[in-house]
């Protein structure tokens, strides 16, 4: 495994090197085998980085997983986009609909072998989590030029903050906006800005925040907005609107833009931002408290990778000292500070729970592993070198132990995970038995416990999955009566069962409950504490 030192790395060749003089790097025949070599060695790795992956998700128990949460709403959703439903229109979520159809594609294909959607979902998240980890290899190397610290990467994703666990369940939006957005990321690396802004826009449409993406790639090709005649922007642009173009021009074919429209910007930017919204200082505690709760026993790293990107950052600023900040033909490396520092203005504008952080961990991992590598540079050089051990071989022994020791740690904590509580196949066996309760016509409305829908395959009373973070302000904005007119529609309907969870942020949670209170009783001897069945007239 070879380490690179820090003069290599500030001013090594790459491929993007080239990208100020528009034209592919060539190297002579001698220095092009031991390319072929190299990249032969880099998907070696990638690819181990895949199933190393695998094997840890599967041990986390993933297809035993309880489900719930928001995963399960997704999952729902997913279901409902089997059956021929929209989403935005027939179900709504205010995400990009990117994870929903990657889910409803799992499930299609899974039905083909007999496979039960939930763990199609399962599956296909195990699969995503391989991808991302060999991902994040590629990316972290594309810039920082070091197999070691591109390989300690990819393994934290393996073990800190809990990360795995908040892969194993159902869908989760994040996972492929990470995904695209650091293939993204590589692309600028690779000076291919047509597919930067495809993949940045794929990100995009499986959560918002994924445009950051697209917004770092038309910095880096504009050189900062200031250079558009090599059109290099203009391609990135055009990479981007491609995919955005063929989703809308499907969803107005289904009839469902304007309720695209409404949910993911209209929504998002007058009302959900608005909701979310704290006073800094709040923002701040909040955000520092769900961290602190996450990774626990794992902050050391946290504080390496803080050290990491302050270093990188200033190896950039100092850089540019001698090149020019805008000439400089290593420009695309700034690449790799622009996501992070712009999803955390962001989370301090609107965090809600610890899967937001989910965006951050693969630039965790990128810059723990430029500290960690970066360290042993440093050190190894002060060591006595004698006979066999010179400090080159000090730097291979490093490098392996500490990739050694954390693949070590992320298999030693997989293996002592267990499962405690409710399993899956316990919620399946109390699915049955509310389904005991529903005839053929009866219908039911859940509000955010979506696992009830999935797993008794029955469609939700109406759209609304959630009334919470301002969604019943916006719905009731568009009614003459406002919410009332929701609560007379769905006792119109006179639904036989009701589930209610998670009304903390409902504005409108009391007209909810006195209505609940009027025509239903509590179902006894379920583990849900919040199943209504509607009272005999």
């Amino acid at each position: 495994m070879t380490i690179i030192n820090a003069e290599t790395q500030e001013r090594g060749s790459s491929p993007a090197d080239a990208i100020d003089q528009g034209m592919e790097t060539g190297p002579a025949d001698g220095a092009r085998l031991f390319s072929r070599l190299r990249l032969s060695a880099n998907t070696l790795i990638a690819v181990g980085a895949f199933v190393l992956a695998v094997i840890v998700m599967l041990m986390y128990k993933t297809l035993s997983q309880p489900e719930g949460g928001d995963p399960a709403i997704y999952d729902y959703i997913a279901q409902c986009i089997v059956k021929g439903l929209m989403p935005y229109r027939d179900v709504i979520d205010p995400k990009g609909p990117g994870q929903m159809y990657l889910s409803a594609a799992a499930m299609a294909v899974g039905g083909l072998f007999g496979i039960n959607d939930v763990i199609s979902v399962r599956l296909l998240n195990v699969i995503l989590m391989g991808i991302l980890s060999a991902v994040t290899f590629k990316t972290a190397y594309a810039y920082l030029r070091d197999r070691h610290a591109a390989s300690i990467a990819f393994l934290f994703l393996l073990f800190a903050g809990q990360f795995p666990l908040m892969m194993n369940t159902g869908g989760q939006p994040k996972l492929p906006m990470m995904i695209f957005g650091l293939i993204a990321l590589e692309m600028i690396a690779l000076n291919k800005p047509v597919w930067s802004g495809f993949f940045g826009m794929l990100s995009c449409l499986c959560w918002q925040p994924g445009l950051m993406f697209v917004g770092t790639a038309v910095l880096i090709f504009s050189r900062y907005l200031t250079s558009w005649r090599d059109m290099k922007a203009i391609k990135v642009v055009a990479g981007a609107a491609a995919p955005l173009a063929v989703t809308f021009a499907y969803f107005q074919f289904k009839g469902a833009l304007t309720d695209m429209w409404s949910w993911t910007i209209r929504f998002t930017s007058s009302v959900f931002a608005r909701e979310g919204a704290k006073p800094l200082p709040e923002a701040f505690n909040h955000f520092w408290n769900i961290v602190s709760f996450v990774f626990h026993y794992d902050l050391a790293l946290l504080a390496m990778a803080g050290i990491g990107i302050a270093v990188y950052a200033f190896r950039r600023i100092r850089s540019r000292g001698e090149t020019g900040f805008i000439s400089s033909p290593e420009r695309y490396r700034d690449a790799l500070l622009f996501p992070p520092l712009v999803y955390l203005i962001f989370c301090l504008i609107n965090f809600q729970n610890k899967p937001d952080l989910i965006p951050f961990f693969p630039f965790i991992g990128i810059f723990s592993g430029y500290f960690i590598a970066g360290l042993g540079r440093a050190l190894i050089p002060k060591l006595p070198s004698s006979g066999k051990w010179d400090r080159k071989r000090f730097q291979t022994v490093y490098a392996l132990l500490t990739v050694a020791l954390l693949a070590a740690v992320a298999l030693t904590r997989a293996a002592r995970y267990k499962l405690e509580g409710v399993t899956l196949a316990d919620q399946r066996q109390e699915a049955a038995v509310i389904s005991g309760y529903l005839g053929p016509g009866d219908t039911m409305y859940v509000h955010v416990a979506a696992d009830l829908l999935v797993l008794t395959h029955r469609q939700n009373l109406n759209p609304y999955i959630s009334f919470g973070q301002g969604a019943d302000l916006f719905i009731s904005a568009g009614r003459p009566g406002g919410f009332s007119d929701v609560i007379d529609e769905m006792e119109a309907r006179k639904p036989k069962l009701v589930a209610l969870s998670r009304l903390a942020g409902v504005r409108h949670h009391q007209e909810l409950e006195q209505w609940v209170q009027q025509h239903y009783d509590k179902l006894e001897g379920l583990k849900h504490t919040k199943i209504y069945i509607r009272k005999p007239e």
